[in-house]
């Protein structure tokens, strides 16, 4: 196949390029050229800046492709651009989306805590999934809401659900497959939210875990959902379909951070700590989303529908971790720059300062064992 990929030189597009290149397709890369993998010699770049609607269109227009792998549309702009530019001359579009279409955690522009004011439903853009979870991809439908950017809601979330409805609404020629992914974790991960907690159990103080991290979280593997992405190209059902996309286990936070631990052969030296505790007391900037990631409850979506239309990639939940550990281990540098480093001191010495506080009352978590 003559795949275009947009991006291809930064985490899951370059290892869905890696992926095809090894398949045997030929590749184009649509990227400004600032990053050159390995592989640079193997493919055609095509020079552009995927935010130029017009340049895209310009560059782009006449040429032909089996199928596009687009990981860089963030905007209805980006989506419609994409349309003008394709449209009559590709096989399968497969565009990455987000869990976040569904609302509720990352959504809002600050997160919910007991200590600050409560947020609104049009802030948290509300939505109750309980009775529905696991969640189906039918659960969201973008077309109902607004063209605009709600000032209380994140950018990123908005700018997806319009990707989402350009597609939705496009020609019925128009062959779109959009994967809503969750957090998504691997090696090279530009959001550092891995290298967050990797780099507190290194150093080998105390951890703060709310609540014991005893909730449930759902994650995508960067290589997994690349994999998935390359298959989208080819399975016959998927034209004009919306998948979601995660890994199939779906632990207890505390598991994921004790396999962590393990992979960097260090012991998880964690201290349970109530939410509310946390919030009211600590000084920690609980409300931001990029501190502590993992620690809210999110909805679990449903994979039933891409596992009977494609089929989904696997790996065990310690494999991954253990080659997400041992890059960052392997490249030092990535840690370094871990968010929030700055008030690691005040993470430890808190956590000390609950320890003698439980001892003193003698209380501990429901199944957690005596100190």
């Amino acid at each position: 196949m003559r795949v275009l990929v947009f991006g291809g030189t930064r985490y899951f597009g370059r290892a869905a390029v890696e992926i095809l290149l090894s398949q045997g397709h030929r590749v184009s890369v649509f990227t400004r050229g600032n990053v050159r993998p390995p592989f640079w010699d193997q493919i055609e770049h095509i020079q552009g800046d995927r935010t130029d609607i017009e340049g895209l269109v310009s560059k782009l227009k006449g040429r032909k492709f089996d199928a596009v792998i687009d990981n860089q549309c963030f905007t209805r702009e980006e989506a419609e651009g994409a349309v003008r530019a394709l449209r009559g001359n590709i096989g399968r579009y497969v565009v990455a989306s987000t869990v976040s279409t569904y609302g509720e955690g990352g959504h809002a522009l600050r997160r919910q805590t007991v200590s600050g004011p409560p947020a609104s439903n049009e802030e948290r853009f509300w939505v109750d999934y309980r009775l529905i979870d696991p969640v189906p991809e039918d659960a969201s439908d973008v077309s109902k809401q607004p063209w605009e950017y709600r000032s209380t809601l994140s950018k990123y979330g908005e700018g997806k659900r319009h990707v989402e409805r350009v597609m939705l609404e496009s020609p019925r020629d128009w062959p779109f497959v959009a994967i809503r992914v969750p957090a998504t974790l691997g090696p090279d991960d530009p959001t550092g939210r891995f290298a967050w907690w990797l780099w507190r159990i290194q150093d080998g103080d105390p951890v703060i875990l709310p609540d014991g991290g005893k909730h449930a979280v759902q994650l995508g593997y960067s290589l997994d959902l690349a994999r998935f992405i390359v298959d989208c190209l080819t399975a016959p059902k998927v034209p004009r379909q919306i998948y979601n996309f995660a890994q199939r286990e779906t632990p207890r936070f505390v598991h994921v951070l004790e396999a962590i631990a393990d992979s960097a052969g260090r012991p998880l030296n964690a201290v349970a700590i109530p939410s509310e505790i946390l919030h009211r007391f600590s000084g920690l900037p609980w409300h931001e989303w990029s501190y502590a990631p993992f620690c809210d409850l999110n909805i679990t979506m449903s994979l039933r529908k891409a596992e009977q239309d494609v089929g989904l990639p696997y790996t065990p939940l310690r494999e991954w971790v253990k080659a997400t550990t041992d890059w960052y281990l392997a490249n030092p540098a990535a840690l370094e720059t871990t968010r929030w480093s700055e008030l690691r001191w005040k993470e430890v010495l808190f956590a000390g300062k609950w320890k003698a506080a439980r001892e003193r009352l003698g209380w501990r978590f429901e199944g957690e064992p005596s100190p």
